[in-house]
């Protein structure tokens, strides 16, 4: 991997502590014509030395500060796996960060560069190896491509119910080899056990063929804007959670229901659909179906109100709407609309999913949530909701968030960007503040987790994996910790939380594949500089991430 930096940064910051495959500039170069010489100009002013047949421009996007260009690097007309080149240009047009992770292809035999395999027969291998005894959840999807050190090789998403799970398969192209069997769906909480046991090895397997005939025959295409009328309707929930809402900590699953009386508050359902005289949970933010088991319709409503308990479904299904709702919505009052929007289209959503379990996740490859019942119903706390959304952000921002410490800073940033919110709300600042998932965990369930984790602090020679442990706590609080002290103590002394949530957000653009902690750390610096030049929100981002040996 080539890595380069530059000695240009923001005020105060020592060079080596940044990964330096992220280059800062102030350079006052402007580009004639941005998407064409970005490349260009970045790489023959910054001296990176890539040969521009090498890339494809695949994506452009603009955000409060700029516009970004991510070029995908190719070898032999394929894609070659986590590497990128991308640029970014303020409103000025000149060259504001760089992140290059780019490859030295390594020299390899002729043959490893001949797919001897087609798409069909990995994908049939894949499914056998899997040992598939159920239904496809969704199309199966496969791409070729090329990996460094190996040659080609296919990518394979395959979602089944049985095993159930979202399945990521690397195939050896040439000789039809599985390199890699990888959950890819992203889970609040570690698996109990990996997915790929749980089904039963007496059942025959069933034919992948005829498992994808029935499945397109069985997709029905829902226009959610055909014959569609939005109106507002009303619901019941808890916002965030009873725990804060009452200021108990002593709360459990079987406790009374009378004690959650007071939890409840009515609402203002926003945009829901109205179709031939029944109301649905669907509008052009949230859209709420059912592609994972239990087969459980989303409620409807012959009046457009919701008015139920916790104990059942219909519960569930308002408290994912409602909370995703107001919170894309919430993004876009940021600023986050129109060509800056991180999401382009109504999300969809199953609040009862995931095979039942106790779990919740969501799945980059089709960009879809679903939740999990089971001891408290995770979509009973906003928390749990908030904190799925958080990995839609980062995959809608970063669509190559990926390696690296991306693990780890994915459950952060989730933890984050539920903890931020139920800070906000009556009694946020009085109930435990720095716990996450309050009401979901922190109970008999499960230990839930804390944002004030000090113990752990970052190695730079090691890679943070979701949900890992590490010494003193686990891989997702040594990130959320110096994001969420960052975000309380600028709160707590009067900075809106809109301003901290636009700094965080928009650091995630002009990033690839593979960052580490320093990069996004770096980045969320800078970017505190860029948008608030007169403020010190850069000073206090530095000193926590410093207090966890971040930068």
């Amino acid at each position: 991997m080539k890595y380069f930096y530059l000695a240009i940064m923001v005020t105060a910051f020592s060079h080596s502590a940044f990964a330096n495959k992220l280059i800062f500039s102030d350079s006052s170069k402007s580009f004639s014509k941005q998407g064409a010489d970005a490349f260009e100009q970045a790489n023959e002013n910054f001296r990176l030395g890539l040969k521009p047949q090498d890339f494809i421009l695949k994506e452009t996007k603009q955000s409060l500060l700029g516009f970004h260009y991510y070029y995908q690097q190719t070898y032999l007309g394929h894609e070659v796996e986590g590497a990128e080149l991308v640029v970014t240009l303020n409103s000025r047009g000149h060259v504001s960060k760089i992140y290059n992770n780019t490859v030295l292809i390594r020299p390899m035999s002729q043959k490893s560069f001949i797919p001897l395999i087609s798409e069909a027969m990995a994908l049939d291998l894949d499914w056998n190896n899997l040992g598939v005894q159920g239904e496809l959840l969704e199309q199966p999807k496969a791409e070729l491509l090329f990996k460094n050190g190996q040659g080609l090789v296919y990518k394979i998403i395959l979602s089944t119910s049985s095993p159930f799970g979202h399945y990521a398969l690397m195939v050896d192209a040439t000789l039809g080899t599985i390199l890699s069997v990888e959950d890819a769906a992203l889970p609040r909480m570690k698996r109990a056990e990996p997915a790929l046991k749980m089904h039963n090895k007496k059942l025959p397997l069933k034919s992948f063929s005829e498992a994808l005939t029935r499945f397109e025959k069985s997709q029905k295409p829902f226009n959610l804007f055909e014959n569609v009328s939005f109106i507002s309707g009303s619901a019941q929930v808890f916002d965030p959670n009873p725990v804060v809402t009452l200021g108990r900590t002593d709360l459990q699953d079987d406790s009374d229901d009378s004690l959650f009386t007071q939890a409840y508050k009515n609402e203002q359902l926003n945009e829901i659909s109205f179709v031939n005289g029944v109301y649905h949970l669907r509008g052009p933010k949230v859209t709420l179906i059912d592609f994972e088991s239990p087969d459980v319709a989303p409620a409807t409503s012959a009046d457009g109100s919701w008015l139920y308990e916790r104990s059942q479904d219909q519960f569930n299904d308002v408290m994912t709407y409602l909370h995703i709702d107001r919170s894309v919505r919430y993004l876009e009052s940021l600023g986050f609309t129109g060509q800056h929007a991180i999401f382009s289209k109504s999300l969809e959503i199953d609040a009862n999913g995931v095979d039942g379990a106790d779990n919740s996740h969501y799945i980059p490859s089709s960009r879809r949530l679903a939740f999990g019942h089971g001891c408290v119903d995770d979509n009973e706390d906003a928390d749990v909701i908030l904190h799925e959304l958080g990995h839609a952000i980062q995959h809608h921002i970063n669509p190559s968030w990926y390696g690296g410490d991306t693990g780890a800073m994915g459950e952060g940033f989730g933890d984050y960007w539920a903890a931020s919110y139920s800070v906000t709300t009556e009694n946020g600042l009085n109930t435990e503040v720095n716990w996450v998932f309050k009401w979901d965990g922190h109970n008999d369930c499960w230990p839930g987790r804390k944002l004030n984790a000090y113990s752990p602090t970052y190695n730079r020679r090691r890679t943070y994996a979701a949900h890992a442990p590490v010494d003193g706590g686990i891989s997702d609080e040594l990130w959320s910790t110096p994001i969420f002290q960052a975000f309380l103590e600028m709160y707590k002394n009067g900075v809106p939380r809109e301003d901290i949530d636009k700094i965080i957000l928009e650091a995630h653009f002009g990033l690839g594949s593979g960052v580490k902690m320093p990069d996004m750390a770096s980045s969320i610096v800078k970017t505190a500089k860029e948008l608030f030049p007169d403020k010190d929100y850069d000073e206090v981002y530095l000193r926590h991430f410093k207090k966890m040996k971040i930068l």
